[in-house]
C-alpha cells in the first residue's frame, strides 16, 4: 500500500524533481487513505503502521518524483526496479 510516512532514516530515497520528463514516477497526493491502497501512484501520508518510510534527497534519489494534480495523472513514466514496492 502507497501509506507514505517521511523519516530520515527510511529505506527509499526519493528526490522530488521540477520536470515530469526527469521523474521515474508521477505522484498523486490523497487525503483519503483508502484510495491509496495497493497502488505505487496514488500516496497517503501518514503515522499509521504498514506504511513505506521514504527519506527525501536533493541529489541521487533511488526514486525521482513528480507531483500531478490529478489521479488519472498518475503512472510510471518507465519500468523501475521500485514497481509494485511501495503500493
Amino acid at each position: 500500500m502507497a501509506y507514505i510516512k517521511e523519516d530520515k532514516f527510511g529505506k527509499i530515497k526519493v528526490q522530488v524533481v521540477n520536470n515530469q520528463a526527469a521523474a521515474d514516477l508521477l505522484v498523486y497526493v490523497t487525503k483519503n487513505r483508502s484510495e491509496a491502497k495497493d497502488k505505487d501512484e496514488i500516496w497517503y501520508f501518514g503515522e499509521k503502521s504498514g506504511v513505506t518510510k521514504i527519506k527525501f534527497v536533493d541529489n541521487f534519489g533511488d526514486l525521482k518524483l513528480f507531483y500531478v494534480k490529478s489521479k488519472s495523472q498518475a503512472k510510471w513514466r518507465k519500468a523501475h526496479k521500485l514497481q509494485k514496492r511501495i503500493g
